[in-house]
């Protein structure tokens, strides 16, 4: 080689060497700073468990901890960057606390986790046998205890001596936030005849503006509509992602929710709208499924239709529909023939998810005044194939979904901490609901909850079973031949004003106002007697109301917006399109129960 190639080679070559030697720890699209761990400390009892972590923005982290007796398991990465890790800790046997440390390493960077465990219980006598001469005297029993303990002594020529030999205990605990006023709390430690009090004073939250109570606002909420197959639209398909989209709100019905439609819907009498909303099945546009961040497209399309109520004075119950069922079983779905119990870790899963999402809800609207009502979820536990025989043993776990949707509504606090909510009962079944979530069951005194179920019998009037009922109503039977097998044979009058009883002996009587939130029947075109047709989806809905209003019950009539009434008939009853009324024969019966009913007057 010349001079110049040699000079050429050695410059190229250390070009490459410098090149290959520059620190690259670009992680996810960033550089290992911009990685983060959720926790840094985690806390287990003596008794072990597992706990959880997230890693966000680090496409491949090493994760290790420096003792046997606390492992991690590092879970699948998402294309974003997040990895969820579990934390196993075994039982502790010794009766010192331990700690461990958990490392995270990306590149360069290491960040740190320390777990601490609390000891197992522990008591040693140094010395178990004295000798003792007849006339008496003393001992001195040395104890080691890491805790404290009680003495019983057998005989009483054998007396103790009031005495403390000090030890130096730690103990932690964990001050939840604050949703309430200001309150206190005593922690009191007992060695035999010895008893010490702390006391511990948390300040009050913000409790926002919000004065009424449920009481209040439920006998201004009446007669209640259904924006119905419209924002609750989705296909389990979908869940945890952004693939709905917008478009999903005339995926059902074909007509986009404006400010005319409320007004239509104001002017027909309503003063209060139900709003189903699907939010994790097709509008999830970040985080995981453990904690899924709910488009900002969505939420704004959500909180605009809610504006279009609050500008025209309605209220509005704003839920979480079926939402492609993530809260039933393990892989639900409506063509699944067996029932598969979840188990404490996936129901754990469940619960920290739906916190997750009703956090991010609540934040959104913790402005609004109570015009604005939450409801939990929908229709727990309803799919007749898995559920219907099987209330009494999934009502202690939806006791637990209502309990943290509370307490993560609350959390939020400011109008929040005051806003009424709604809770459901199991397959939001009238008998159920009373019989397995009576109010003592309720995640909080009355006051600010509300209890919600849906009235859809006889279901073969009503249109949800073999929709082969068409006349309905004592005085409606039909007598024309080839017709009265067309005539109901139960849950007529009678029935309905039981059932509705049963709530306010139940609820309404306790303080805790119900809400009706679904109930239809099936107005269709048939071939005769088309008057007593008419005069039977009138009195159904007439007798809702009526007997609805005398109960403490908030009637919301579903509407699907499908106006084709013949064969298979249609719950529809505004016409969106058209912004105008579709369904008189039901609306009458609206507007003559509220004109018959009469709000309990006692006070709850």
């Amino acid at each position: 080689l010349n001079i110049i190639g040699t000079l050429i080679l050695l410059f190229v070559g250390t070009t490459m060497l410098a090149s290959c030697g520059d620190d690259d720890d670009s992680v996810g699209g960033g550089s290992t700073a911009d990685f983060t761990v959720t926790k840094t400390e985690i806390i287990f009892s003596k008794t072990g468990g597992t706990s959880s972590f997230s890693i966000a923005n680090a496409a491949s982290p090493e994760v290790s901890s420096n003792a046997a007796w606390c492992t991690v398991t590092k879970g699948s990465t998402t294309a974003k960057g997040t990895t969820s890790c579990t934390v196993n800790v075994t039982a502790n046997t010794e009766t010192d606390e331990r700690v461990a440390v958990i490392s995270v390493k990306v590149g360069s960077k290491t960040e740190s986790i320390t777990v601490t465990q609390a000891a197992e219980d522990g008591l040693i006598v140094e010395q178990t046998e004295y000798d003792v001469a007849a006339e008496g005297g003393q001992i001195t029993v040395n104890i080691k205890a890491n805790g404290a303990f009680e003495e019983t002594v057998s005989d009483a020529w054998v007396s103790s001596i009031d005495m403390r030999g000090m030890e130096t205990y730690t103990r932690k605990y964990d001050i939840s936030a604050n949703a309430t006023g200001s309150r206190k709390a005593t922690i009191t430690y007992t060695l035999g005849a010895i008893v010490e009090t702390v006391t511990i004073n948390q300040a009050s939250a913000d409790m926002g503006n919000i004065t009424a109570s449920a009481a209040d606002i439920a006998k201004l909420m009446y007669p209640g509509w259904n924006l119905g197959n419209t924002l609750e639209a989705c296909d389990s398909k979908q869940l945890f992602t952004n693939e709905g989209g917008l478009a999903t709100e005339m995926g059902w019905q074909k007509t986009k929710t404006s400010q005319a439609v409320i007004d239509a819907v104001r002017d027909a009498g309503f003063k209060s709208v139900r709003i189903p909303v699907s939010w994790l099945c097709g509008h999830v546009s970040g985080g995981t499924n453990l904690e899924p961040v709910i488009d900002s497209d969505w939420m704004a399309r959500v909180k605009e239709i809610v504006n279009y109520c609050i500008n025209d004075g309605l209220y509005v119950v704003l839920n979480d529909h079926w939402d492609g069922g993530w809260m039933e079983v393990q892989g639900f779905s409506s063509s699944t023939s067996s029932f598969t119990s979840l188990t404490d870790e996936q129901v754990d899963e469940k619960i920290h998810t739906l916190k997750y999402m009703w956090t991010q809800i609540a934040n959104e609207f913790k402005d609004y005044d109570e015009h604005l009502l939450f409801a939990g979820l929908n229709e727990p536990f309803q799919e007749y194939s898995l559920f219907s025989t099987r209330h009494a043993t999934l009502s202690p776990l939806l006791i637990k979904y209502n309990t943290a949707f509370v307490e993560a509504v609350r959390a939020t606090g400011g109008n929040n901490a005051a806003r009424t909510l709604v809770v459901q009962g199991p397959s939001v079944n009238i008998a159920s609901s009373c019989t397995y979530m009576d109010s003592s069951k309720l995640p909080e005194q009355a006051g600010k909850l509300m209890v919600e179920v849906h009235y859809y019998d006889p279901g073969q009037f009503c249109g949800t079973f073999d929709s082969n009922v068409y006349f309905w109503g004592s005085g409606n039977h039909t007598t024309l031949s080839g017709e009265t097998e067309h005539n109901a044979t139960w849950g007529e009058e009678d029935y309905m004003r039981e059932q509705f009883a049963k709530l306010k002996s139940t609820y309404t009587s306790k303080g805790y106002p119900v809400i009706m939130g679904e109930y239809a029947a099936v107005w269709r075109t048939i071939s005769s007697d088309q008057s007593k047709h008419d005069a039977s989806v009138k009195l159904f809905y007439k007798l809702v109301n009526e007997y609805g209003i005398n109960n403490g019950i908030i009637p919301f009539a579903w509407d699907t917006n499908s106006l084709n009434n013949s064969p298979e008939g249609s719950m529809a009853i505004i016409d969106r399109a058209h912004c105008s009324v579709w369904c008189t024969v039901a609306l009458d019966g609206i507007k003559e129960g509220v004109a018959a009913g009469q709000w309990p007057t006692e006070s709850y």
